[in-house]
């Protein structure tokens, strides 16, 4: 990972305790809902400074959790030092996981930024279990707020000279995304539309983030 991505990933942890944060938050409080309450094994894919890891282990789950930053892994030990033997550094396209081995499985803010997504799909799928639950995100990159956080937003972070985050290689819209879904062997069971401001959202157009809910088939 560069060294601007590097940068990029702590200034996004950081904005989960500001005023920029509302989106985030409300994208992780659903996906606590999704997963609910342990007992159970669940993995973190992508888990950058480790907000989920640490909710999902005070809920009574055995957390793992894997992010290709060593940055990032080195800021969740830190927030959750109980777990920092269960928090590795892998890249999410190779979990270094058994097939099954997870009864719930998340990825957050992490797949749109994969080179292979139908390969990382399959990774998510592989590690879990039977009839396993996978929470994910995805950006509505079809949305409104897309095309403006894409053109204004970005061009003026460049020209203050803050890091903004990389490209992401995968633009698909949200009916993309779940027929993506589908084909790594989730069945669908519940999709939330977030709005930039964090509330729900009836349609992808008016969409910045979806949480998608799916059991292993």
């Amino acid at each position: 990972m560069s060294e601007a991505a590097e940068r990029w990933g702590e200034d996004y942890d950081s904005s989960y305790d500001d005023r920029r944060g509302r989106l985030v938050r409300a994208r992780l409080a659903t996906a606590l809902e999704l997963l609910g309450d342990g007992p159970g094994r669940v993995l973190d894919a992508g888990m950058g400074g480790g907000r989920l890891v640490e909710r999902l282990a005070s809920r009574g789950w055995t957390v793992s959790g894997v992010d290709v930053s060593e940055s990032m892994v080195d800021l969740a030990r830190r927030r959750v030092p109980m777990l920092a033997d269960s928090l590795v550094a892998a890249p999410i396209e190779a979990l270094p996981f058994q097939d099954g081995s997870f009864d719930a499985v998340a990825a957050l803010g992490v797949l749109e930024f994969t080179d292979d997504l139908p390969a990382v799909l399959g990774e998510l799928t592989r590690v879990l279990r039977d009839d396993g639950l996978a929470v994910v995100s995805w950006p509505s990159f079809k949305g409104l707020y897309a095309a403006w956080r894409g053109g204004v937003l970005y061009r003026v972070a460049r020209a203050l000279g803050r890091p903004a985050p990389p490209p992401a290689p995968n633009p698909h819209g949200v009916e993309q995304f779940t027929a993506l879904l589908r084909d790594a062997g989730l069945g669908m069971d519940r999709t939330v539309l977030l709005g930039p401001r964090g509330g729900v959202v009836r349609s992808p157009l008016l969409a910045a983030q979806i949480v998608v809910a799916g059991r292993q088939r």
